[in-house]
């Protein structure tokens, strides 16, 4: 069984794992201790199948899970010492909020009115959640069920935490406010932590380092801000791309691109990809035409505009004027 110490980091080594039709194809990537990985992908993607492999719920085929310096990728899922929040809470119906909070205590031992007496502490821990201790799964909005699979994990044995998309069951408003919560409750929790998410924005918001993870293969892994920034191809930069992604057939002559840019690479044909959001507007640039606009925020709006018979996006101060030129701030070219 694995101790549980302050000092636990996680490697995985060439991991290999299937599930039904579906293969996990030599998974390698080291966590350091405390940090928290984000795994990002479409969906049937494999990410919750690499989770549940971590876990144990899922049989490793060939490779090594090593936690802290021990193998445990034989070991049972509860021998593993993790928590996992699973997508849907994993929530009792039979049981009220107190001890679905407390469970972990209630099956490890504790009697019922101590559980209770750390139940109603914890809760007090967790905005709004003590005004429904005593209801059940089907009378809770879904943000409390969500406080309450948040708040178990504190009570939990365990060094590694592993979210199964926390956010995925909340409405947008809800959405937004309980991402910042998440990100508080991990720094709190100070475990390795590793969450699935699809929404590009939830995973760059929470997470220290990125997974991007596609048909079963791991396409990137690193700093989370690393990975953003220089992504190693083009799908990597579509996954991480929150408002979608510009990509623009060029000709490179000589360092040159449509004469307005100039970049290291070799002649020939390329994808010219940028981000929406990653631009200036610079009388130098390239002139576009905003064809239809729609408001983003109070300060922004994400303009359609034609760029040489194609069309783009892009994100630009409200008051731009519907005719104007840009330049790509970090500019991407992929073959």
């Amino acid at each position: 069984m694995v101790e549980v110490t302050n000092d636990l980091s996680l490697k995985v080594e060439n991991l290999n794992s299937q599930v039904g039709g579906f293969r996990l194809k030599n998974i390698s990537f080291e966590l350091p201790v405390g940090e928290v990985l984000a795994i990002l992908g479409p969906s049937g993607s494999g990410k919750t199948v690499l989770l549940r492999t971590l876990a144990g719920l899922n049989k490793t085929e060939s490779g090594a899970i090593v936690f802290g310096d021990e193998r445990i990728e034989k070991y049972s899922p509860r021998d593993r010492k993790v928590g996992f929040v699973f997508q849907n809470y994993a929530i009792f119906p039979h049981l009220d909020t107190k001890l679905n909070l407390g469970f972990p205590l209630y099956i490890g031992g504790k009697k019922k009115k101590e559980v209770y007496k750390i139940a109603i502490k914890e809760a007090e821990e967790l905005d709004g959640l003590p005004n429904y201790l005593e209801l059940k799964p089907d009378e809770l909005p879904e943000g409390m069920k969500q406080l309450i699979a948040f708040g178990r994990e504190k009570l939990h044995d365990c060094r590694l935490l592993l979210l199964d998309e926390p956010l995925s069951q909340l409405d947008r408003k809800l959405h937004v406010e309980m991402r910042a919560l998440l990100k508080s409750f991990i720094k709190e929790l100070g475990k390795t932590t590793i969450a699935v998410f699809s929404d590009p924005e939830d995973a760059l918001s929470v997470s220290d380092y990125l997974a991007i993870l596609d048909d079963g293969e791991l396409l990137q892994f690193g700093e989370t801000f690393d990975i953003y920034k220089n992504p190693s191809n083009l799908k990597v930069m579509e996954l991480t791309s929150r408002l979608g992604l510009n990509t623009i057939d060029v000709e490179i002559k000589g360092g040159n691109v449509l004469n307005k840019l100039k970049v290291d690479k070799e002649d020939g044909s390329y994808k010219l990809c940028f981000r929406p959001e990653e631009i200036t507007i610079k009388d130098e640039g390239f002139e576009v035409q905003a064809v239809e606009s729609h408001i983003y925020d109070s300060s922004h709006n994400l303009v359609e505009c034609d760029f040489h018979g194609k069309p783009i996006r892009l994100l630009v101060h409200k008051n731009a004027p519907e005719k104007f030129n840009f330049i790509p701030t970090n500019p991407k070219y992929f073959l």
